[in-house]
């Protein structure tokens, strides 16, 4: 793989032009965005380079001289940003050429994706462009580019700080709520790449740039159609010990095919021929940005898994039995204890009303940290169990005060870096109070960066916990694979 140095300045740009951007916020840049919206989002932003307005009309935009072309601009630019009307795209197309521009957005809709022939005939006029003049072109009908480091973002102006997170989305929608999702549970990104209908530069272009990219250490690709299906399997093969490649196909339904060839004038593929390519390059399947997010955390937060055999530990008889069906269903064992460690455990867990297989119906200990910590130690020492999970619901007994819950987030987090433990997982539900919520947010995020996951649910916690222990055992298959740990120590 090749690093291209000229695209690499699209990402981090010292100068960019926006071409189409009004004089004023009309009624229509009001309600969506836009060329005068992007410029309005690089200045909240603080970008530190030069920004160029390109319309013909306007002397000045937001305080920014105007230029009646890219070609008037008086250096050559790092990316134009194109938000003309499809009809006269080319043209700025060819303005771009005679610049030297040759990093492009195209945000301009009304290509292949509406389905009409005038509409593939201005895509065919836009490859030929970008064949010629050697443009990189990103687009059409895309919302481009959010580089926190650089301060760029055309999707909302969203703030959010840095981190080891990419994502390349075909939907410019499924990126803006990615970008929001992830600030709000503090994961940090790298880029985002939002490109549409891929006329230029496709999926496998931006898969093999964040693969060189130093400030990217996780792989997210939300993808419809993909035209070099060959190129992507190989390239996520030979990424993917390296760098976690997670993968959501959307249009593998028939009515997701079909919205898909609506939304980006994508063909997408048969849904058996992505499962044997997720078999095949054991990259990470996910279905939702929920689902994106749960597995980038465990990558984040979590040691490798050597299996799937979990114990689940928490309160309540029926609450076990449906416990042991959930982590089943979403690809955990549950495996019995052994003889040995269920003699152990009766010393700390009383004989009426609980229960010591696995699950552990053992809601005592939730209340006393000393017998859970000789309880977690007893369990994690059993050979049949891979990882920990507890599952505190806090609807059993009095809510803890907050004093008590960073006791449990320090022993928690020592427990899963001590030699005698093993990775841990917690589940923490408090919708019954919602004067707790706040005090186990900061559990949360205390938990977090001292490397345990937390989820709000156990099927959640679950269905991650497959798709995490399934990438680092198929790794186990890979001679030599380059194993990544978690991506973040306690504290970063």
């Amino acid at each position: 793989m090749s690093w291209d140095p000229e695209l690499e300045r699209a990402f981090h740009p010292r100068s960019i032009a926006i071409v189409g951007a009004s004089s004023t916020a009309t009624a229509q840049d009001q309600q969506w965005v836009g060329g005068y919206q992007f410029i309005r989002y690089l200045q909240d932003l603080s970008f530190a380079g030069r920004i160029y307005p390109v319309n013909p009309k306007a002397t000045t935009i937001r305080g920014l001289q105007a230029y009646p072309s890219v070609s008037a601009i008086p250096e050559p630019v790092d990316l134009v940003i194109v938000t003309v009307p499809a009809p006269v795209a080319s043209l700025v197309l060819e303005d771009c050429i005679r610049a030297g521009a040759q990093n492009i957005h195209m945000f301009t809709s009304g290509y292949g994706e509406v389905g009409d022939e005038e509409g593939r005939r201005r895509e065919l006029q836009v490859a030929e462009l970008a064949r010629r003049g050697g443009l990189r072109i990103i687009g059409p009908n895309c919302m481009g580019l959010h580089v926190p480091a650089a301060r760029i973002s055309t999707m909302n102006g969203q703030p959010a700080a840095p981190g080891p997170v990419g994502l390349v989305s075909q939907s410019g929608g499924h990126a803006n709520v990615f970008i929001r999702h992830f600030r709000d549970q503090g994961i940090g990104l790298s880029k985002v790449i939002s490109f549409g209908n891929g006329l230029a530069l496709e999926s496998c272009d931006f898969l093999e740039y964040l693969a060189q990219d130093p400030e990217t250490r996780i792989i997210c690709m939300y993808l419809e159609g993909v035209r070099q299906g060959r190129r992507l399997f190989e390239l996520v093969r030979e990424v993917n010990p390296r760098k976690p490649v997670l993968i959501w196909k959307g249009g593998l339904s028939q009515a997701g095919a079909g919205a898909a060839a609506s939304h980006t004038g994508s063909l997408a593929g048969a849904r058996q021929a992505w499962e044997a390519f997720f078999r095949q390059t054991a990259a990470v399947p996910v279905n939702s940005v929920d689902d994106m997010a749960d597995v980038v955390r465990l990558f984040l937060y979590m040691a490798p898994l050597t299996g799937k055999r979990a114990c689940v530990i928490g309160g309540g008889g029926g609450n076990s039995v449906a416990w042991a069906d959930i982590c089943n269903l979403h690809g955990l064992e549950v495996p019995a204890l052994q003889e040995g460690t269920r003699a152990l455990l009766r010393r700390y867990v009383p004989p009426a009303g609980n229960g010591i297989r696995n699950p552990l119906d053992a809601a005592p200990l939730l209340r006393d940290l000393t017998a859970l910590r000789q309880a977690m130690e007893i369990v994690a020492a059993d050979p049949n169990i891979d990882l920990v999970i507890l599952n505190s619901d806090f609807q059993m007994g009095s809510q803890p005060n907050p004093e008590t819950l960073e006791k449990l987030g320090s022993f928690l987090i020592d427990f899963a870096h001590s030699a005698s433990g093993k990775p841990v997982v917690g589940v923490l539900d408090t919708t019954a109070d919602r004067e707790a919520l706040a005090a186990t947010a900061k559990l949360v995020l205390h938990l977090q960066q001292g490397g345990v996951p937390v989820f709000s649910t156990l099927t959640r916690a679950a269905h991650a916990l497959d798709r995490f222990a399934r990438y680092h055992l198929a790794l186990r298959q890979v001679p030599d694979a380059a194993r990544p740990g978690p991506l973040l120590s306690p504290g970063d």
